[in-house]
């Protein structure tokens, strides 16, 4: 019996409840008319700090998550647990190092720090990267991988899930805004992990060993692998705490757009310590499931049919349009990060940003609107190139890893470095066009070399390029960066902030030291 024959009333009710609640919450938080582009983008300082969180999650996890991780999961077992628990360096960086600074300087798109930081050409051109690498690799992938999860649950038609999701999703982000795309995303982020989690408890009540059972042995039981490791050595692991994390985190603007929005900077660096802190639980909803599929049936042609399997044995009648409402949120929540993010920098950074050109709030607004269209259909058109890759997961992650790299040692050096140059950031920003390509070239050429290695090795080659290139460049003016580089004062919040009351329970580095301790006590006992 297909999935869809085991939908009862019930089902189909809850499922057809999610669509109508969601479009409620999204209408109802973008009805207020947008004065500004920043009001538009940015809903401009109104976001608390649960919301931010949330949202935070909501933005990340997708169905690249869902489906990806889960069935890289199944293959690879607990290593794949990295990509949510060592998140908690990513997540520190931005809290202590980067958010203030942003914060500080109102900056609404990160290549808008880059030019305050570098220059307006190294501004354009981030621009340029960032819109190509949302539109073509995340959009296009979280477009191919829901209509992969409706094809192997409902049966539809891949050109009817990629265009059904596209047209549902954009309607309310190009609607409303980012007021729109934060208070759905809470909504779809509950949803999210709820439905993950009891994914994993009825899956584990299916395994007559439970939880060690599940975990496995050998290599399956470990966060940490050998360098002789072929897929996950801890090698990898290191490239994906300090290059591939933080970069998704600190420099990713579909990622920071809600804290950006904050009410205040301690909102702000309190939401994304509960996203950091959430991650405990993704990993649990997300990687775990995976396991549990192989610890049923470890026959499965593929890893990315691990969840669909699990939806259609262990899942009973009357949940199961609660785990695909939440499903569909995570589909919904992450187009909707992409697009405004993604219009964002078209409309703020190439549109408004052109020199000598002026353009009103309300022509900005216009084309914000109509950028998101265009993103729209073209990652939708793009997206069954994702199927020319092994795995959902393998797409996301062997295009990312490599554009990660130069990308976060030009946003490290610009705040821990302040001789780093405007022409070396341009030259470093120039090695992302190559990475676009670099994945298919080492498919093609069946590169044996992994992946994650060569993209640690392009990190620290970019490091010491920007540094190499910095020292026969002209040097920037202390007095103009001074507000963009990092300091110790960094790290303490506001003084008006402070002054409006700020007694211990509320102190950010007490809720970081324990949050930390959690992912250290895991890494300690899965190691």
């Amino acid at each position: 019996m297909s999935f869809v024959e085991q939908l009862g009333t019930l089902d189909f009710s809850i499922f057809v409840g999610y669509f109508l609640v969601a479009l409620a919450i999204g209408f109802w938080a973008g009805r207020e008319k947008k004065q500004t582009s920043r009001d538009f983008f940015l809903t401009s300082g109104t976001l608390s700090w649960a919301v931010i969180g949330f949202s935070t999650i909501g933005a990340s996890l997708s169905t690249e998550q869902l489906v990806g991780v889960v069935g890289f999961a199944y293959t690879h077992g607990m290593a794949v647990a990295n990509w949510e628990w060592l998140n908690f360096v990513g997540y520190s960086l931005l809290i202590w190092v980067f958010l203030p600074i942003y914060a500080r300087n109102r900056i609404v798109t990160m290549p808008e720090f880059l030019e305050l930081r570098y220059g307006s050409s190294v501004r354009r051109m981030y621009a340029a990267i960032s819109v190509l690498s949302y539109v073509f690799i995340n959009l296009a992938g979280v477009i191919f991988s829901g209509a992969f999860l409706l094809n192997q649950m409902l049966g539809l038609e891949m050109w009817v899930g990629t265009w059904g999701l596209t047209i549902l999703a954009g309607t309310l982000t190009i609607y409303g805004g980012m007021s729109s795309v934060a208070w759905t995303q809470v909504f779809q982020s509950v949803l999210l992990i709820g439905g993950g989690l009891l994914v994993f408890f009825l899956g584990l009540s299916e395994v007559p060993g439970g939880l060690t059972e599940i975990i496995g042995e050998g290599r399956r039981a470990h966060l940490i692998l050998p360098a002789s490791d072929p897929e996950l050595p801890w090698t990898a692991m290191v490239v994906l705490a300090f290059s591939t994390g933080p970069w998704y985190f600190c420099t990713n603007q579909y990622i920071n757009q809600n804290s950006l929005g904050a009410k205040n900077e301690w909102h702000a660096r309190m939401g994304i310590l509960l996203a950091c802190f959430l991650g405990f639980f993704t990993a649990l909803a997300y990687v775990f499931p995976g396991m549990v599929a192989h610890a049923i049936n470890p026959n499965l042609a593929s890893g990315d049919e691990a969840l669909p399997f699990l939806l259609k044995t262990v899942i009973p009648t009357g949940l199961k349009g609660l785990i695909l409402a939440g499903l569909c949120g995570a589909i919904m929540s992450t187009i909707q990060a992409l697009i405004n993010s993604s219009a964002t920098i078209l409309t703020i950074d190439l549109y408004g940003g052109r020199p000598n050109v002026k353009v009103s709030e309300k022509q900005m607004i216009r084309f914000g609107r109509w950028a998101g269209v265009a993103i729209l259909i073209t990652g939708a058109i793009w997206a069954p190139v994702v199927s020319t890759f092994g795995s959902i997961f393998s797409y996301f992650q062997e295009c990312w890893f490599l554009i990660a790299a130069p990308i976060m040692a030009i946003f490290l050096l610009a705040v821990f470095w302040r001789k780093a140059t405007n022409a070396a950031a341009a030259w470093t920003l120039g090695l992302c066009f190559p990475m676009f390509v670099l994945p298919y070239f080492l498919r093609f050429f069946e590169v044996k070399m992994n992946t994650f290695n060569i993209a640690g090795l392009v990190f620290i080659l970019s490091i010491l390029f920007i540094m190499l290139v910095s020292r026969w460049t002209e040097a920037p003016d202390p007095t103009k960066i001074a507000n963009v580089l990092w300091k110790r004062s960094t790290l303490e919040l506001p003084s008006d902030i402070v002054a409006m009351g700020y007694p211990i329970h509320r102190w950010v580095s007490i809720w970081w030291v324990i949050t930390i301790s959690v992912f250290v006590g895991l890494y300690i006992k899965y190691w």
